[in-house]
């Protein structure tokens, strides 16, 4: 008896096991699956499309066309186009672009609620063929929702590529201190100061009064500032692609290294989430992404940017060795 017990108990346990390990490896699937969603998974409903049909027409086609094909004053929300545009952004990238800055410079009464900035969602998914499924894209959690556009472009989607007809003009330095150094000290900025506040004032004790240079950091000022400056910061990471860029030393830039490659691709990601985080409005969040901005630039300079030598002073030129040693990989 007491061995028929005992056995009764291991095979018990047993069961418990094998339970908990296909419990287990359901949940994992799930959760892979989940996480691995792409817009051909059917990720709205009809009914929710439907909803977006309608407020598009009533908000949205004065500006982007009845058929979501542009106009005037709007780009096209529907085509290959809008789709490449898109297609290596997460589906919430959308969404914060519509829900949180559309229609342009409006008050926030006029704002789109959550639930309709979803919808709309829907409504341009099942525009560009996507397939519906059957629940709706859910309000609550799409500003962070990962689920993905297709991994490629559907086959002749691709536009042209213009890189070939435009060759860079500015070496990888000039694009460094052009744009990249100016823009990400804006963003850096946000943990200091009020994005309402940038870019900050002139000194009115200033010999000589504003200049162009102040005037013109003066135009467009407060959250746009930042919206505008994560934006610059995004396309100028794909120029440190372009075929033909050479680095000050005149040697080409590598970009067919796997790791500069990865360089770019976590700048330009980090870029895009700042863009998304200032449409929010989301002073901490940015505060503290500002990290991975940096982390991300000071990878890629441990690598290609020879930190020593003379020329790290505010107007310094770089002496011949350190200038010479850019863009070769240690």
């Amino acid at each position: 008896m007491v061995k028929r017990a005992r056995m009764q108990s291991v095979a018990t346990a047993a069961m418990v096991a094998v339970s908990a390990i296909v419990f287990l490896l359901a949940a994992t699937i799930s959760l892979q699956a989940q996480v691995a969603r792409t817009l051909q998974d059917g990720v709205f409903s009809d009914a929710q499309a439907i909803r977006g049909q309608s407020l598009y027409a009533q908000r949205c086609a004065g500006c982007h066309g009845p058929g979501l094909t542009g106009g005037a004053q709007a780009p096209p929300l529907e085509g290959a186009a809008f789709r490449f545009k898109w297609r290596q952004e997460p589906l919430s990238a959308l969404f914060i672009k519509i829900r949180y800055t559309m229609p342009p410079n409006a008050d926030d009464a006029a704002r789109l609620t959550p639930e309709q900035g979803a919808d709309l969602v829907a409504h341009i998914l099942k525009a560009n063929r996507f397939p519906a499924g059957k629940a709706d894209f859910a309000a609550a959690d799409a500003a962070t929702s990962s689920i993905t556009w297709p991994s490629a472009p559907a086959a002749g989607e691709q536009p042209p590529n213009v890189v070939a007809r435009y060759p860079p003009t500015g070496t990888v330095n000039q694009l460094m201190r052009g744009i990249f150094f100016h823009t990400a000290n804006l963003i850096f900025a946000v943990q200091e100061v009020d994005p309402t506040e940038l870019p900050g004032q002139p000194s009115s004790d200033k010999p000589g009064g504003i200049t162009i240079f102040d005037q013109g950091l003066m135009t467009y000022t407060g959250w746009l500032a930042v919206e505008n400056a994560a934006t610059s910061l995004a396309d100028a990471s794909t120029l440190l692609m372009q075929p033909g860029l050479r680095c000050q030393n005149g040697r080409p830039a590598p970009i067919a290294e796997p790791d500069w490659i990865q360089f770019t691709d976590r700048t330009l990601a980090a870029a895009k989430r700042m863009y998304r985080l200032a449409q929010m409005r989301d002073k901490e969040a940015i505060s503290e992404f500002t990290l991975e901005l940096s982390n991300s630039c000071n990878a890629c300079h441990l690598v290609y940017r020879n930190n020593g030598g003379r020329g790290r002073g505010r107007g310094a030129t770089p002496d011949a060795a350190t200038v010479g040693a850019r863009c070769m990989h240690r």
